[in-house]
């Protein structure tokens, strides 16, 4: 967007030059796009030209298939986006819907094809995420010193695993993430490897929370592994 930003301002204040340059970018290399639980989103993702025409100019559209991780079911991408004419502005609507983006989320990646005289800008990479107002749910990790022993796991009411992680790093500090629960039964399960919690040299604790609610808290030496089950409403 920056180097977009740049092109576009540098045309308008030199009036030669970049005009003539036949480019396009995406507005940002990077954007979160929020998905609602068991629904669908749109999101107009615009695009940039350093030229305007009396005409308007089609840009044929593809997704990175390797670089993404979304289900390809999940979403549609127009295969092409225009600029109508006498402008440098387009919208691209990307629709994603919530299929198999987990609580981890997805990425999508967006690039222009290549064509004969045309400058592209950089891949659009799509942070798709599901929409969790009210069932946002916390993890705060700090560590005794020793995070390669630190591991951890969620799992639903019939035992699927919702989300794990570890082991870390020895000299991490701390580590964070949330989780967009669903209304349900869950267990958190925390392991150390060598037996002696989050106890060495430092004090640790495992700490979930949901709208500053405590649901998990285990601190200090918890032995090999503690367990916690909680309720979603």
């Amino acid at each position: 967007m920056s180097l977009s930003l740049f092109v576009f301002n540098s045309c308008e204040e030199d009036g030669v030059g970049t005009k003539n340059i036949n480019y396009v970018s995406f507005e940002s290399t990077t954007a979160s796009f929020p998905v609602d639980i068991d629904g669908t989103t749109d999101k107009i993702i615009k695009v940039y030209s350093t030229k305007k025409t009396g005409s308007d100019r089609t840009f044929g559209v593809n997704v990175d298939l390797e670089a993404s991780s979304a289900d390809p079911a999940s979403y549609t991408v127009p295969a092409t986006v225009t600029i109508p004419a006498n402008t440098n502005v387009g919208e691209l609507l990307v629709t994603i819907s919530d299929l198999n983006i987990g609580v981890s989320g997805k990425k999508l990646v967006l690039n222009f094809n290549n064509e004969e005289d045309l400058l592209i800008g950089a891949a659009c990479e799509l942070k798709v995420i599901q929409s969790c107002p009210g069932n946002e749910v916390f993890l705060d990790i700090i560590f005794d010193g020793y995070g390669s022993e630190t591991t951890w796991k969620l799992v639903d009411s019939e035992n699927n695993i919702v989300a794990d992680g570890g082991p870390y790093e020895d000299g991490d500090a701390k580590f964070s993430t949330s989780f967009c629960l669903g209304v349900g039964s869950y267990t958190f399960t925390a392991y150390d490897a060598y037996g002696d919690g989050l106890s060495y040299p430092n004090e640790g604790s495992v700490k979930l929370t949901k709208n500053s609610v405590e649901l998990v808290n285990f601190v200090g030496d918890f032995g090999a592994e503690a367990t916690k089950t909680f309720v979603i409403e």
